[in-house]
């Protein structure tokens, strides 16, 4: 009975071991392959479920990102719209309407500020943040939910799901604490971009 025991921990150690070891890869791999050091380009596609409508919203646009701080989203359908993030200012436009905000009066792009510069020095995904399942098959998927207090005041789960070859990510899946999920399908990515500081104005 003893010795029975003692290989099933044994047995659980190592299936454990082999666990942490297959997520810190898979985190790895990823941070790897979607590191930006200077700039990327991509468009997405975003489908918003939730309670409250009939139907999903979907909307599409292109990003603009340089590291580490600098991000333009620009809105295409169903109706155009702009938002930029340079520095410490946060410019928004909607329905021909401006608007400009120091970064310091909302929290939550400071928030978004804090995740960009540490994806970009230290990588996107870390285990400090989230507890972290790995999903593998034709694709690998990770399964995150967060652990600190901006992330986890709004989502209750993240998942990445990314190209099993490349490692570079195609989905964002973000469920947040009302039970409402947006999918971003991310496509045409295209590293080291050569940008225009023109982007990000917000005057």
């Amino acid at each position: 009975m003893r010795r029975a025991i003692i290989s099933a921990a044994l047995l659980a150690v190592t299936v454990w071991a082999g666990f942490a070891q297959n997520v810190s890869e898979a985190v790895a791999r990823i941070n790897a392959a979607n590191k930006v050091t200077g700039a990327v380009t991509f468009d997405v596609r975003t489908v918003r479920n939730t309670s409250m409508l009939s139907a999903p919203l979907v909307s599409t646009g292109k990003v603009c990102y340089m590291a580490p701080s600098f991000l333009r989203y620009e809105g295409l359908t169903p109706a155009k719209s702009l938002f930029v993030l340079s520095g410490d200012r946060v410019m928004t436009e909607s329905k021909g309407v401006r608007k400009t905000v120091d970064l310091k009066e909302k929290s939550r792009y400071q928030a978004l500020v804090r995740t960009m510069s540490k994806s970009s020095s230290e990588g996107l995904v870390s285990e400090k943040d989230f507890s972290i399942e790995v999903l593998t098959g034709n694709e690998l998927i990770l399964v995150m939910k967060p652990l600190g207090r901006d992330l986890s005041r709004m989502f209750t789960e993240i998942r990445l799901r990314a190209d099993a070859s490349t490692g570079i990510i195609r989905e964002v899946l973000l469920r947040d604490t009302e039970g409402d999920t947006t999918s971003i399908n991310i496509s045409a990515v295209t590293f080291g971009a050569s940008l225009s500081d023109d982007l990000f104005q917000t005057q």
